[in-house]
């Protein structure tokens, strides 16, 4: 093992855990020396090349990700187990692109909750249990992702069609994209409808603040409601137009959960009766 890669990479830990305010700067040193080491030879384990990659996973460009997959690939192909880093690091790739995942196992905040991006329907369950990659399924309860921040269920409401988890995150993921889309057309009332890459759309206030957003999600036994930070979460039941729907609560976030024929719908908002009427319209195939 090259203990000097052992020492950069835990100081990389350290710093994700207590987050000094020249993160970033750090980080870029790291990388840099990182890259002496590895272009010199020095590297000669797999685990040189975990630590390595692990460093450049948490860079900023898509050359840093890029490189944190290929440092990834190298540590395997000297034997290192699990494999999971390197399909976290080709995901991460792809997500700085707004492509769809491959496995899976990265999340972006929308509107205050967590949620898996679009993922490549060609990805079978057997390809990431090779690469040491939860199911399609636990991916959305959250259950075992890889490299991810500790977390807890707080809170579980199930009926006959689905069960939701409100999953508190230790704290905020540092690496997740922020949440950029194209405009989509307006509402009724003339508010500008955005859409990203993955087909999630929203519509923000005057001050340019996420007011109101709607996910079609994969039919899935299990959801996770993955939020961050200090509060108070609650779990209810809401009938609207015959179907058993969740409505979740945390802090000024509501969250209604819809399933249909389609999938699962997840509507997000801080007004409580607009997230509702957004609701009963998708419910209707009114409005998309």
């Amino acid at each position: 093992m090259n203990k000097e890669l052992k020492q950069l990479f835990d100081e990389d830990q350290q710093d994700l855990r207590t987050m000094p305010h020249d993160r970033i700067e750090r980080d870029r040193k790291r990388r840099s020396r990182v890259k002496l080491i590895i272009d010199g030879g020095s590297a000669t384990d797999g685990i040189d090349f975990i630590h390595a990659a692990i460093i450049y996973q948490h860079g900023e460009s898509l050359e840093d990700f890029w490189q944190a997959y290929q440092l990834s690939l190298k540590a395997v192909e000297l034997g290192f187990k699990p494999k999971w880093l390197a399909a976290v690091a080709l995901d991460r790739w792809l997500l700085k692109q707004g492509k769809p995942l491959k496995y899976g196992n990265q999340v972006v905040e929308f509107g205050g909750v967590y949620r898996i991006p679009k993922i490549e329907q060609e990805t079978k369950d057997e390809v990431r249990e090779h690469w040491d990659i939860p199911s399609f399924e636990e991916l959305f309860s959250f259950d075992n992702l890889r490299g991810f921040v500790n977390s807890e269920i707080v809170a579980t409401a199930v009926n006959d069609r689905l069960k939701i988890n409100i999953v508190k995150l230790e704290r905020p993921p540092v690496h997740t994209p922020s949440l950029k889309g194209i405009i989509y057309g307006s509402t009724n009332e003339n508010q500008t409808i955005y859409e990203n890459s993955f087909g999630w759309r929203w519509i923000e206030n005057s001050r340019g603040i996420f007011e109101l957003g709607w996910i079609l999600m994969p039919d899935v036994p299990v959801i996770a409601h993955a939020v961050a930070g200090e509060g108070i979460a609650a779990i209810e039941r809401v009938e609207l137009a015959g179907c058993s729907c969740f409505l979740v609560k945390f802090n000024e976030s509501k969250t209604l959960y819809v399933k249909n024929s389609a999938g699962i719908w997840s509507i997000t908002g801080i007004n409580e009766s607009h997230v509702i009427k957004k609701a009963q319209d998708l419910i209707k195939g009114s409005i998309t």
